[in-house]
């Protein structure tokens, strides 16, 4: 392991799934730290097995090694297979977590209690321990045994209310993209590295109750604001906004292309008219404000896609941009990967995967000067280091890991 990767001391333990928790453990184990992620052969992450547009094709050999979107959330990571059900699995993960600063977890409320592995009974073998559980609904309140997805999330947490084309329409955040699932892993990267700092300060350990709704919701300050001082239930608007006008998106030459324009003030509107040939609109008393300007949004959406339809959209944004006009073009996948400012950002990371192949995976979106992340390995095959793991780490003799592959504890492939 690179001596200069941040996180190069710590040792997590990790139990998350799908992204709530893998995420989150992923940016960890890039930053250096030994995250050893693992599974039992009877409940794999269900990554390795999503359903997506991205996985291989079911004839694909070992289809759970190869899966897209395991392999981008654990990478860097160490693989074991452990049954935590078993008495022998159970006591294994206790002797890793004995010599682990972490551990994450991310499954339903009472799943780690009934395996005897909550946190009071893992801080009798590490009483320093910082633990991070990543729960749908927080481990309190009448909806705290409740599961969860991005999609359900989106809509507790008020989020679907306001995105979308009306108020009969509400709107998920996307079937690739789950809001709720991306801010997680983020937040909950700052509390376990804030639960290591009060550690190295007290020399106390830490639980994390995050909830994952709660969180989300807190992305709504200014809507919950608006009810309480206005009384307003906000709703959706499609892609207009209360501040800004013009806002919105527009269709540009070509086959489903699009930009995005966004007019905070009365000089940008200026600047925007000069780019679009129009400088008569800014004298028009009906666009010389904001306010005039919202009541005569759809003239001024028409006005502008008719220029957007005569441009590309990377020629589009580009001359807004330069004119001072924010603007953005709507990128779609081919389009990223293919991107120069993510390209001169040195965004994305070549992953020779064993099993999967190459994999064009995402970088970070930070870039540190001292000690910069790294893409140490791909994501581990099922149960690819639990000999190097038991036997190396943990103290197992052969013999002993002999006897629990034959007590079905450990194993190489799904049950």
């Amino acid at each position: 392991m690179p001596s200069e990767l941040p996180l190069r001391d710590v040792r997590i333990a990790d139990l998350g799934i799908i992204t709530a928790g893998a995420s989150a453990t992923q940016v960890l184990a890039d930053l250096g730290a030994d995250v050893i992620k693992v599974e039992s052969a009877r409940y794999l992450d269900p990554f390795r097995h999503w359903p997506s547009g991205a996985q291989p094709s079911p004839g694909h050999e070992r289809l759970w090694d190869a899966s897209p979107p395991f392999n981008v959330v654990n990478r860097s990571k160490r693989g074991v297979s452990l049954d935590l059900k078993h008495p022998l699995g159970r006591e294994a993960f206790l002797r890793l977590v004995a010599i682990s600063d972490v551990v994450v977890e991310n499954f339903r409320r009472g799943v780690m209690e009934k395996l005897e592995l909550g946190y009071e009974s893992l801080r009798k073998v590490r009483p320093d321990l910082v633990m991070a559980s990543f729960g749908s609904q927080g481990r309190s309140g009448p909806e705290a045994g409740y599961s969860s997805y991005g999609s359900t999330l989106d809509a507790l947490s008020g989020i679907m209310s306001i995105t979308g084309y009306g108020p009969d329409t509400p709107t998920w955040s996307s079937h690739e993209v789950n809001y709720p699932d991306q801010i997680v892993p983020l937040f909950g990267v700052a509390m376990i590295l804030a639960g290591l700092h009060r550690r190295r300060l007290t020399g106390k350990g830490a639980y994390i109750d995050l909830s994952q709704r709660e969180l989300t919701t807190s992305m709504l300050g200014e809507v919950l604001l608006d009810y309480t001082v206005n009384g307003r239930v906000r709703q959706p608007q499609a892609n207009r906004d209360f501040s800004m006008m013009p806002h919105g998106v527009y269709r540009c030459l070509g086959e489903d292309e699009w930009v995005a324009i966004a007019v905070e003030d009365d000089n940008q509107w200026m600047r925007l008219c000069a780019v679009i040939g129009r400088a008569d609109l800014v004298t028009d008393g009906r666009y010389a404000t904001l306010t005039e300007r919202r009541k005569h949004a759809d003239e001024i959406d028409a006005l502008l896609a008719e220029w957007t339809g005569k441009n590309e959209k990377r020629t589009a944004m580009e001359v807004l941009q330069r004119a001072g006009v924010p603007a953005g073009a709507v990128l779609n996948g081919r389009d990223m990967l293919d991107d120069p400012q993510l390209k001169a950002r040195k965004f994305y990371r070549l992953v020779e995967h064993p099993v999967g192949g190459p994999q064009m995976q995402r970088g970070w979106p930070f870039h540190l000067s001292q000690t910069p992340a790294e893409v140490r390995s791909p994501a581990p095959c099922f149960g690819e280091h639990t000999h190097e793991v038991l036997g190396g780490l943990l103290g197992y003799s052969e013999e002993e890991i002999v006897r629990l592959e034959a007590a079905g504890v450990i194993g190489y492939r799904p049950a």
